[in-house]
């Protein structure tokens, strides 16, 4: 049976609870020590990673190449207020371009 990885790049209070329950943390405070950790994610084949959003173009980017697999997911977390929405604008972008319109219900584009 293969082993699933988890893992968790962010701030500190935030990595303890990650810890907790079994993820890899890699407690980060900036871009500048986020980026000698990148091979290790790669190098360690992590499912998924969790991030906070302010980190989360430059793991993105850093995975580019692997864009068509279907791992690692690559999931940000809201850490503050104005964070919060937007996934869910990544996402209605993404059927956009899917299918050429967009198909949210009425209401639901101003979720925040």
């Amino acid at each position: 049976m293969s082993r699933v990885y988890f893992a968790f790049v962010g701030g500190e209070e935030k990595a303890l609870c990650f810890r907790g329950i079994g993820f890899d943390v890699f407690p980060v405070r900036t871009e500048d020590e986020l980026a000698p950790l990148l091979p290790t994610l790669r190098k360690n084949q992590y499912a998924i990673i969790f991030t906070e959003w302010r980190f989360y173009d430059v793991i993105k980017a850093h995975f580019e190449d692997l864009r068509g697999e279907a791992l690692p997911v690559i999931c940000a977390i809201p850490t503050n207020a104005q964070e919060v929405g937007r996934g869910g604008r990544i996402i209605q972008r993404l059927v956009e371009m899917a299918i050429g319109s967009s198909i949210m219900i009425q209401g639901e584009e101003d979720v925040q």
